[in-house]
């Protein structure tokens, strides 16, 4: 890595000769092979802990992970945030990964803890109070609030966080395996390139490519819009674009994740052609009907159409998948009142090589490939 960054023309101190030497004697494989044999692909968690349970047992699993029929777990990211035990969801996880009968990914969401960003939803891991849903006439911005009672299981122990990061540090932003990839947010063959036999984590892959962007920046990009700008920093690191996916600008401002965001995620499987084989994603916010609305979409524009199947898999090749059933705007439905799943929100998994797709809340499983629409919860 030290090499390939003086052949960047990267600054190679000490200190990244260090970091380097380190990760070589204990790397991190950023692209690793997938499970053989059935798995059970879970979507987006976000400290939903009590759906996941419940998701597991539906499935047949024990409270070690384990499967009478030999099949095993991976889990595609996001396994925190919002949620009311992202402590408690990572430590289940946890122990099925170091158990040998579960495999995850990082989603966007341990990358930015793993950073040290404080974002909307992950104040927890610092041991801070954060209040998610904002009842005020703006219905928007989070707000922080001191003393107020929360929901959330917060880390009080910075040996508690000191391991959590460490258990980060050792998993991969991708799977794979001849007929299946499974990766957070966007399956790119060149981004994916740049990231195989990287030595280090993910977020000192980030650091590297971020630092061959900030290099662009300050020389081609010099006079470049802010929009040119900000989507060659997301669109050029390929860690962002396995964990959160290619942006390009909206027309209008719109907030989403705390946040006013002009750039928009783009449905990159619409030209994807089946090349890499079936393709798992979560992170894009699909949601199965709706009984209430809000009135503002907390998740900005989205990327399915209304009258679309939120069931159906994704492009022109139907081979792509997103699990995500926005179960990290659960937090919405807890701090107004609403019953749970009235916005749409679910926990679900991928079966295979069955190929069908399974619920949380017992509404019947779907066999992908088959329009249709789901079936109402049980």
């Amino acid at each position: 890595q030290a090499i390939f960054a003086q052949e960047q023309g990267l600054s190679c101190g000490p200190l990244w000769v260090l970091v380097s030497i380190a990760h070589m004697s204990n790397p991190c494989t950023l692209v690793a092979d997938l499970f053989d044999g059935p798995v059970d692909v879970v979507g987006d968690v976000h400290g939903e802990l009590g759906s996941l349970q419940t998701l597991l047992f539906r499935l047949g699993y024990d409270g070690n992970g384990t499967h009478p029929e030999g099949r095993r777990l991976v889990f595609v990211g996001d396994l925190v945030d919002r949620g009311p035990d992202s402590v408690g969801v990572v430590r289940l996880v946890r122990s099925f990964v170091e158990r040998g009968v579960a495999q995850m990914i990082l989603g966007n969401h341990e990358l930015n803890i793993m950073k040290g960003q404080h974002k909307h939803g992950n104040h927890w891991f610092w041991g801070e109070v954060e209040h998610l849903c904002n009842k005020s006439a703006d219905a928007r911005f989070p707000v922080l609030a001191p003393g107020r009672p929360c929901f959330q299981t917060l880390l009080q122990d910075d040996e508690d966080r000191a391991s959590m990061l460490e258990f980060f540090r050792k998993q991969p932003l991708a799977l794979e395996r001849p007929d299946v990839k499974v990766v957070h947010a966007m399956w790119d063959d060149g981004s994916v390139a740049r990231l195989r036999g990287f030595a280090g984590d993910a977020v000192d892959a980030y650091n590297h490519f971020d630092a061959l962007v900030q290099q662009k920046l300050d020389t081609e990009l010099a006079e470049a819009s802010k929009d040119e700008r900000d989507m060659a920093v997301q669109n050029e690191n390929p860690v962002n674009v396995l964990s959160s996916g290619m942006e390009a600008p909206v027309r209008e401002a719109f907030f989403a994740g705390g946040k006013w965001r002009k750039l928009d995620r783009q449905p990159w499987w619409e030209g994807y052609k089946g090349e890499a084989g079936l393709v798992i994603v979560g992170h894009y916010w699909r949601r199965l009907p709706t009984s209430v609305a809000l009135g503002f979409s907390p998740t900005g524009p989205s990327l399915f159409p209304e009258a679309s199947d939120p069931t159906a898999l994704l492009g022109a090749s139907s081979s792509v998948m997103c699990v995500d059933y926005s179960i990290g705007m659960r937090f919405e439905e807890r701090g107004r009142g609403l019953q749970e799943g009235s916005l749409g929100t679910a926990l679900a998994a991928v079966r295979l090589p069955e190929k069908t797709l399974h619920f949380a809340d017992g509404r019947p499983s779907v066999q992908l490939g088959l329009e249709q629409k789901p079936a109402e919860r049980t």
